[in-house]
């Protein structure tokens, strides 16, 4: 349930920084996607499932709200985040280099296909203009996003959805104690 809800607001507060904030500040036109940096780092942090859903709902939001083409993105993003999941297994809450890595192979891949549906199905073959005009821009712009946004996912995850992990601490600890306690009355 804390996934939950922390998951949706941290996909409408990312959608409406990108969407405004970010596209008012863009150099070159290259805007952080942020809502990649969230699915990726998600899908590390919490694995395949939470990536799969985080990843269609920000699909989805860009997909209603771009309207290049309804359900593009939302399989797209979908596809990321289930990718990224994989990563799970390897998952240390201090790792920095394997969610940045999944940010980047992410945002290449999802160029790519944009490419792919958005140029070269209309006719636009250019190849280099894209790379240097978008690809390119965007994939620095995103990295450097990346390493201001995930500190503060990991520091939310940590303070909010990870309660369990330090109940279960303080559980042990307190069962630790009150073994030694009993044991001291024994010797009494």
């Amino acid at each position: 349930m804390r996934k939950l809800i922390t998951g949706i607001p941290a996909v409408f507060f990312l959608f409406l920084i990108q969407s405004s904030v970010l596209r008012g500040l863009a150099l070159s036109g290259a805007v952080p996607n942020l809502l990649l940096i969230l699915c990726c780092s998600y899908a590390y942090m919490r694995g395949q499932r939470s990536g799969i859903w985080i990843g269609f709902f920000s699909g989805l939001l860009l997909d209603i709200f771009l309207m290049d083409g309804l359900g593009t993105y939302a399989m797209l993003y979908l596809y990321i985040g289930f990718l990224a999941g994989l990563t799970h297994p390897l998952y240390e809450a201090r790792g920095f280099k394997l969610p940045l890595l999944c940010v980047f192979v992410g945002d290449i891949a999802l160029s790519l296909v944009q490419y792919l549906i958005f140029y070269v199905l209309r006719g636009d073959f250019r190849f280099g203009v894209y790379l240097t005009g978008r690809l390119l821009p965007e994939l620095l712009a995103t990295m450097l996003a990346s390493v201001a946004v995930y500190p503060l996912l990991l520091w939310i995850e940590e303070r909010f959805v990870n309660i369990e992990a330090d109940e279960k601490k303080k559980q042990a600890e307190y069962d630790m104690a009150a073994l030694a306690e009993s044991g001291e009355r024994r010797e009494d």
